[in-house]
């Protein structure tokens, strides 16, 4: 077995090792089942790396561990293909997955499913791996579904909670509505190309109508559109919540809903020989819109953080759908150490807090959290698109991108969206880390600074927050590799003009935050409670009633009537045919009854009569 073999089993093995012995329940390795995970994810991180460098000297992976199946012209292998796009996601997922391991430690201590935990995310970042190291679209669709099922485990972890168990389910039902899309793509890639690997594929490509091209865009687009939570399958995201704050890092960072936008970036070559990219764009110009609006409005912390990675993803979607693949896998790249850092922050001051995750509760916490604070505002400001941070050189070149290539209305709503992004992550800084303190006695007796295997990696994490938008260049030309950026070049004093426009509305939403809820110039509650303003707010306070519509639409609508349906086929029509097959058979024995007496007397005579009948018929004719 190979290297890539090796990065992708050793967390599979941790998970293995981790569940059998949660299995058997022993406390003494309850309390030390994170060691499996830890050292299986480390070595895979410097595996990973030990790839990027073969990448970078230009060698492109090939490995096969086995054949899977292989029946009449199907036929795929288990394998590892790592050309510069995987050699990316490799280091980013591991990274991000050994830095939730390490946390984890300190925020899942004496949970009762420490070690269930462990083994969990042993397996979610299996899946990942198994995903991204696919060289067929039969792996990547084993992968795409682990990842599903190890999210489902991880957002109802806590099952015993109601609402834990109904996200997990939610999220498992809205994923099947694309995958089920993202199947029927797979069929009709095998039934145009008689092939499922990449390369027998997308070397055919040209050869195919681009009617049937776009076909398959857009069923695969059905699957990204689930996994990636991008608008109208997004509302699974927020309520994923529910699971353990360190999943939150995972899932939003470098997992579940990073794998969209790969599996749209991988199949590059299907995209463009279609005519779906529009589609993609559009979608992704909505949900970076609509998310940020929600995000105004809603007081979770880690809601909030939650409708920012949609509209961060409806960024990279519409980076997608504008022909700048390498742009979209920057800014997947730069977000996820910055919304790792975020997630993981939150984490800090819910645990600080025994639990309290509303902002109203909070307030005035950088006296007691120095370390928090100031990670996550360096985070925070990562994501607004301050610079020289690094959200500002990625979210930057997805807006600019919009631009070049003729989308000005998605120009125009991409940069709305940053001052939006500005003004919702300012509420969000000032109403925890300052101003006055909104919590009790009790909580204030409690506050202390996270312990270090809690800090460290907020501190690592600031790190690639601050200064990975300067690896833009390496960035651009090693991904252009293996994915190309189609963008019309634009005079430069437009660019920086279009660049001070978007970094002029964050810091104006910033100040306006401060004014806010800083310091304290303009009521919010005065706004929201305006007659004219006050209806618009319940919209986007509600999330636009989509859980209210698919409920009434899918639930209580075509649920109910189904289901109804279904209970008169089973009432009258399916217990109809067994009772009536019932009844003739019980017929048919009484009536037989009367000629099966036992007697032989009976049974001659029958047969004589028989022989009359007979005799008579042959006489007569």
């Amino acid at each position: 077995m190979g290297i890539t073999f090796w990065i992708a089993s050793l967390p599979l093995f941790s998970f293995l090792l981790a569940g059998f012995g949660s299995l058997f329940n022993v406390p003494s390795f309850k309390k030390r089942s994170h060691y499996f995970g830890l050292i299986a994810v480390g070595i895979s991180l410097i595996l990973s790396f030990k790839v990027l460098l073969s990448v970078l000297g230009g060698e492109v992976l090939r490995e096969t561990w086995f054949n899977w199946v292989v029946s009449g012209a199907l036929s795929a292998n288990f394998g590892g293909f790592v050309d510069s796009l995987t050699a990316v996601m490799l280091v980013v997922v591991n990274f991000i997955s050994f830095l939730v391991h390490l946390y984890s430690i300190g925020y899942m201590e004496g949970d009762p499913g420490y070690d269930r935990f462990f083994a969990y995310l042993g397996l979610f970042t299996f899946s990942m791996l198994t995903l991204v190291l696919s060289p067929n679209f039969l792996q990547l669709f084993f992968g795409w579904e682990a990842v599903g099922l190890s999210s489902y485990l991880l957002i109802g972890f806590w099952y015993k909670r109601k609402r834990a168990a109904d996200a997990a389910i939610k999220a498992f039902l809205m994923n099947r509505v694309g995958d089920f899309l993202f199947i029927l793509g797979i069929v009709a890639v095998f039934w145009l190309f008689g092939s499922l690997d990449f390369d027998g594929v997308f070397s055919q490509v040209s050869k195919v109508p681009g009617k049937d091209l776009s076909i398959i865009a857009l069923l695969l687009l059905g699957g990204a559109v689930g996994k990636s939570a991008q608008f109208p399958l997004h509302t699974w995201l927020a309520d994923a919540m529910e699971g353990p704050t360190p999943i939150s890092a995972l899932i939003h960072a470098a997992t579940m809903v990073a794998a969209g936008v790969f599996m749209i970036a991988r199949c590059w070559p299907i995209y463009d020989g279609s005519s779906v990219l529009p589609v993609v764009g559009v979608i992704g110009v909505i949900t970076a819109f609509g998310a940020a609006t929600i995000g105004l409005t809603q007081f979770d912390i880690k809601r909030i953080l939650a409708y920012s990675t949609l509209s961060q993803l409806g960024y990279m979607f519409a980076a997608l759908g504008s022909g700048a693949y390498v742009f979209a896998m920057f800014h997947l790249f730069t977000h996820a150490f910055f919304k790792a850092l975020l997630f993981l922050g939150s984490g800090s001051v819910i645990h600080a807090l025994e639990g309290e995750q509303d902002i109203r509760k909070m307030g005035g916490l950088y006296k007691y959290m120095k370390i928090t604070t100031i990670t996550f505002v360096i985070g925070a400001l990562a994501l607004v698109g301050i610079p020289p941070l690094a959200g500002f050189f990625s979210k930057d070149k997805i807006i600019m991108a919009s631009f070049s290539n003729g989308h000005k209305l998605w120009w125009l709503f991409l940069t709305l969206g940053a001052l939006l992004t500005a003004l919702y992550m300012g509420r969000l800084i000032f109403m925890v880390f300052f101003g006055e303190e909104r919590f009790g006695e009790r909580e204030r007796r409690h506050l202390h600074e996270s312990p270090p295997v809690m800090t460290i990696p907020l501190i690592v994490l600031a790190v690639p927050s601050v200064l990975a938008g300067f690896l833009e260049g390496w960035f651009t030309d090693f991904l252009k590799r293996s994915v190309p950026n189609h963008l019309l070049e634009l005079p430069h004093g437009l660019e920086l003009t279009l660049a001070l426009i978007t970094v002029s509305l964050a810091l104006l939403g910033l100040v306006i935050s401060s004014l806010f809820y800083l310091w304290k110039k303009i009521s919010p509650q005065i706004i929201t409670e305006n007659p004219l303003i006050r209806p618009l707010y319940l919209v986007v306070y509600n999330k636009y009633y989509f859980d209210e519509i698919y409920y009434f639409l899918f639930v209580k609508g075509v649920g109910f009537t189904f289901g109804r349906l279904l209970s008169f086929i089973d009432k009258y029509v399916i217990d109809g045919i067994v009772n009536a097959l019932a009844y003739i058979t019980k017929f048919t024995g009484e009536f037989l009854r009367f000629s099966q007496t036992g007697l032989v007397n009976a049974y001659v005579l029958y047969f004589l009569f028989g022989v009359l009948i007979i005799v008579a018929i042959i006489w007569l004719v």
